[in-house]
């Protein structure tokens, strides 16, 4: 019987930690504001992806409703009916924080180039900043950035480790 526990307990552990796939149809946003939308999912718990057309044909996305269906269910439980509303609101305000960091990280890394991204994440009051270059077929990752929020984010370039840690195949960023 302890056994039997367990394995429920863990397993029901498990269960509690997946992570959901909500699906954003239509134009994609830009790199920033995916990036904000991105960051706030997974804080929420789940994994914001893309479907459109280009994507998934019209079975596809009846399937793709169903499972939005059923993760807004689930949203509704824990944030209210007016979840998406709540969700854009802190999507905005990541995205206002993201603008300082970029702008940060832009005077600390004089190597920018013309067509780079700075992605950032987030967890509490630590943060990393991914300077990734664009300007060839392939994106990669050129430089990696790890901060502590005290009074201001003080940043630290690391010398490993540098991989995009998710992709953007709709703004054409792909690892």
């Amino acid at each position: 019987m302890r056994i039997f526990c367990s394995i429920v307990f863990v397993f029901s552990g498990l269960w509690c930690t997946a992570q959901m796939t909500y699906y954003l149809t239509g134009r994609p946003f830009g790199f920033e504001r995916n990036n904000a939308i991105k960051e706030v999912g997974l804080r929420w718990g789940m994994d914001v992806l893309y479907a459109g057309s280009d994507v998934a044909d019209d079975t596809q996305l009846g399937m793709i409703s169903k499972a939005n269906e059923s993760v807004q269910g689930m949203m509704e439980k824990e944030h209210g009916v007016n979840w998406l509303d709540k969700f854009y609101l802190q999507v905005a305000e990541e995205e206002v924080l993201h603008q300082r960091i970029r702008q940060s990280i832009a005077l600390l890394d004089k190597a920018l180039l013309e067509n780079s991204f700075v992605l950032v994440r987030r967890e509490k009051n630590d943060y990393e900043a991914f300077i990734l270059d664009a300007s060839t077929a392939k994106t990669r990752c050129v430089a990696r950035y790890k901060g502590k929020e005290k009074r201001r984010i003080k940043w630290k370039k690391q010398k490993d480790g540098c991989v995009i840690p998710y992709d953007f195949p709709q703004n054409g960023i792909i690892k």
